[in-house]
């Protein structure tokens, strides 16, 4: 599957699973008030921001956009990197506390990515495996976080 169908699908699917988990989910438009095409909002029975790269072929490794970091730091919502890798159905979910742990060993590229890979670059955090999962698994670190912005 390419990663243009992986995203898709994934935006597909938290569509889905809002409609039975009583959550709505858009394309955010950000703090300047540009839309984000790989940010969504999540709002209604959970509240925080996905921000989601994807890689379809090995090895898995995605460039994350300092710019989009800093810009979700100041966006006092509760927000997640999701990294997709060969479906939407498989990726790992990482909260915001997380990511500034990692920003310390991610590379950050001329290009203002940082790259990151699997193994040691991702170490606090294990991959989910199903939607299911992934969708159990925002709900519940959300819920952590509610008013602790």
């Amino acid at each position: 599957m390419d990663w243009m169908m992986i995203g898709k699908e994934f935006v597909e699917l938290l569509g889905e699973a809002g409609t039975s988990n009583g959550f709505h989910s858009r394309n955010w438009s950000g703090i300047a008030g540009r839309a984000g095409s790989n940010i969504i909002e999540i709002y209604g029975s959970i509240n925080c921001l996905i921000y989601y790269k994807i890689r379809s072929d090995e090895p898995y490794k995605w460039g994350v956009t300092k710019n989009r970091i800093d810009e979700l730091n100041g966006s006092r919502k509760i927000w997640f990197v999701v990294l997709l890798y060969k479906s939407p159905y498989t990726g790992f979910l990482i909260p915001a506390r997380d990511v500034s742990r990692y920003l310390s060993i991610w590379p950050l590229g001329r290009d203002g990515d940082y790259k990151v890979g699997t193994g040691s670059y991702l170490k606090y955090n294990r991959p989910f495996n199903s939607f299911s999962e992934f969708v159990n698994s925002l709900r519940s670190q959300c819920k952590q976080y509610d008013g602790f912005v």
